[in-house]
Parts: structure tokens; sequence; C-alpha cells
């Protein structure tokens, strides 16, 4: 397990909040992702779901700042997200298995909320006793390792 990697929000206009981040914030260049790719196996509380969302991804300082715009949600998964404009999407790390983090998490008091093993290898969980919002775990693939490498300006 890292430290925090990445904190995103969700959004109601990514062009109006990328403008507010980049020029309030100093954050940014930013990459966006249209349509991320969770994969057709991607599942809420292990059954199957929909996120069809665009992220926008930019530096600020040591963190990268993630802007989240929702498409089409499954309405339990959005409510589980606490999807809506401002609130903090999540909070992410890495690991390098993901399988020993899930268990640590669970056994902290965070359930699993979502798996997806497309692009990204990314489960979230439910904040626990301490986030009020939900935590990201990566298992960082080789193009996601690359598009960080890139938004970092590596």
């Amino acid at each position: 397990m890292t430290g925090l990697h990445h904190i995103g929000y969700w959004v109601d206009d990514l062009p109006t909040a990328i403008g507010w981040a980049t020029e309030t914030l100093g954050a940014g260049p930013f990459t966006i992702v249209e349509d991320v790719d969770l994969g057709a196996g991607f599942r809420f509380r292990d059954r199957p779901a929909v996120l069809r969302h665009t992220a926008a991804f930019g530096q600020w300082g040591p963190v990268m700042l993630e802007l989240d715009i929702v498409h089409e949600v499954t309405p339990e998964l959005g409510d589980a997200l606490r999807i809506g404009h401002g609130n903090v999407s999540h909070v992410a790390w890495t690991t390098d298995d993901l399988g020993r983090e899930r268990s640590r998490l669970e056994g902290a008091g965070c359930p699993l909320l979502t798996t997806s093993r497309a692009v990204a290898w990314a489960d979230w969980f439910e904040g626990g006793p301490l986030f009020g919002h939900p935590i990201e775990i990566h298992q960082p693939t080789p193009p996601v390792l690359a598009m960080w490498r890139n938004v970092r300006g590596d």
C-alpha cells in the first residue's frame, strides 16, 4: 500500500470544473478520459452495474486531482457513491496486491462496493468509520501507469 495517490470529485460541468481547478488551484494540465472503460464485468456489491463517466486527471502539487462527470449510473450505485456536484467521489491509493488490500480494508470496516478489471484494475470500498466517501484502490496496469506518468509530466 502507498499513501494518497489521488482525490476525485463529482462535477456537473467538466470544462468549467477544469477551468476552475486550473485557475484557482494551479492544477493541471488535465488529461481527459472519455467514457472510462470499467469492463464488461463491472460489479456493484457483486451484481452487474453501470457507471458510464468521463474523468479528467491533472496534477495538483504532489497529488493527482480527478474530476468526474457521470453520463449514466445504476441508481443504487449512484446513491452509494454519493454522486452529486462537488462531493468527494473518492480518495485513492495503490497496491501491488488488490486481494490483500481488499481483505485488509474489509477487516477495517470498509465493505467492498465495486470491482473493475479492464484497462484499470480497481476496487471501490465504503469509507468505513473515518471517511464519508468511498475509497478506491488501484493495482496499476501498464496503461494506467503510462497515463499517470503523462499527467505528472514525467
